[in-house]
């Protein structure tokens, strides 16, 4: 029998301030930097809200209310099949200053950035996933969180 083909399943969070978008700058696995909005894969027994709780959490160090569902994304990239869970989102506090509170140490910077800068950096983001969330965001594109059925044990 053969191995059964896996997926990556990722979260990613767009979190609007006063017009303003917290971004992530890190380095990707080449050593290149890159920015993006805060994101990562779904971790093992875990579920899709709470991933994207507890990724909103280390990589912008702040507590995060999720408001909406924007969109589900099947990205095919290389050899890689992902499938992207993105949420709009609030901090719920605003910080002087943000840290991430990152286990892995990947973060470098958190700032907050004008849609104008982010499309104006294309060339930095970490993929296509950060323009393609973002489009749909600034369309309005708004589901509720209730698509999303967590059955637990």
């Amino acid at each position: 029998m053969t191995e059964r083909f896996k997926p990556f399943a990722t979260v990613a969070l767009i979190i609007e301030h006063e017009g303003r978008f917290l971004m992530v700058e890190e380095l990707d696995e080449y050593g290149k930097k890159v920015f993006g909005m805060p994101s990562g894969h779904i971790d093992a027994k875990e579920g899709i809200i709470a991933a994207a709780l507890r990724e909103g959490k280390e990589e912008t160090g702040c507590a995060i209310e999720l408001t909406a569902l924007t969109g589900i994304y099947d990205y095919v990239k290389d050899y890689e099949t992902i499938y992207r869970f993105c949420f709009a989102a609030n901090l719920k506090e605003i910080p002087e200053e943000l840290h991430a509170a990152d286990p892995d140490g990947e973060i470098l910077k958190v700032s907050w950035y004008s849609r104008d800068e982010i499309y104006a950096h294309k060339d930095k983001w970490r993929t296509r996933l950060v323009g393609m969330c973002m489009d749909d965001y600034l369309r309005g594109q708004r589901f509720p969180l209730s698509l999303i059925t967590h059955l637990v044990p």
